[in-house]
């Protein structure tokens, strides 16, 4: 279970043995096969050894030709890369859909097992409701219950959670006989959510930071922390974000499809070691302010 002990950025152990570099590529958003096997091959090239990608990206398909393309020529197998993916929770016909979604991922990756399977959202997506506290809670007991038979039956290694606030795993561990082993959610300077991370560290689940560069937002770029430890580090504000997220012990998947950058975003940001205090003081500018459109999950009963 230790084959990414020596990964550059290193490896979290999960509670359940397994382990997975800290630090991968997220490929949300790259579309094309031709522009998924660029950011694959400089990923590969530059260290990355785990992807993360979703049911709901659309580009399984992609990541698993580009894999079976580059891990030979870099004389890699499957075994020496983790692979990510996720499953919505529907609302209709919840344990066949989601039944019919993992065997997807697996013939879509070309691979017999996920190395980490995440519920991605802790309701129906599309036609969930916030407010709907009974049926939202149900699906999520559906879903959870069967990632574990796949956990059981060997074609997923791992299991967790996205975007779960504080209550949804409370909720969960009353019925979980497999605890998640990570919880993946938008973490940067403008949201914190502490107690959401105290928890997840209390109870030994990973937490993997998403949206560290704000998506794009100007005004982080202009606020005076972050400023003033680019120039300490003589770095930018992109690797200044990305070590927040790193030097906070979480994991993180930053993404690009620009082949410099994804040789920097790993490899600067594991030169930056920011102190308590500087990690603090980029703290010091939460807002409560989330990104992603269907961001604050903690809306969602």
């Amino acid at each position: 279970m230790s084959v990414f002990t020596n990964v550059v950025g290193g490896a979290f152990k999960f509670s359940d043995g397994y382990e997975m570099p800290k630090i991968g590529l997220g490929i949300s958003r790259i579309e094309t096969q031709q522009d998924l096997d660029v950011s694959i091959e400089a990923a590969l090239k530059s260290g990355y050894r785990q992807f993360d990608t979703a049911n709901l990206y659309k580009n399984e398909t992609f990541l698993g030709n580009s894999l079976k393309k580059y891990l030979p020529q870099f004389g890699l197998t499957r075994e020496d890369v983790f692979i990510t993916t996720k499953v919505r929770t529907l609302n209709e016909n919840t344990v066949e859909e989601t039944e019919k979604q993992l065997a997807n991922s697996l013939a879509t990756l070309q691979t017999d097992y996920v190395d980490l399977l995440l519920i991605h959202y802790p309701r129906d997506r599309d036609t969930g409701n916030d407010d709907d506290y009974e049926i939202n809670k149900s699906r999520r007991k559906i879903v959870w219950q069967t990632l574990e038979k796949a956990k059981e039956s060997g074609r997923v290694r791992s299991i967790g959670v996205s975007n779960y606030e504080v209550y949804h795993l409370v909720e969960m561990f009353e019925y979980a006989k497999i605890r998640p082993v990570l919880n993946q959610y938008e973490y940067q300077p403008y949201l914190t959510r502490p107690t959401l991370k105290k928890f997840c560290d209390l109870n030994n689940i990973v937490v993997q930071s998403y949206s560290s560069l704000c998506w794009g937002d100007k005004e982080i770029l202009q606020e005076k922390p972050l400023v003033d430890l680019c120039q300490k580090y003589n770095q930018t504000p992109q690797a200044i974000l990305y070590a927040f997220a790193h030097c906070s012990n979480t994991s993180m998947i930053p993404k690009s499809a620009t082949p410099s950058r994804i040789h920097d975003n790993l490899h600067n940001t594991i030169k930056i070691k920011l102190t308590e205090d500087e990690l603090k003081s980029l703290r010091s500018l939460d807002k409560g302010k989330s990104f992603p459109q269907i961001g604050q999950t903690w809306r969602c009963l």
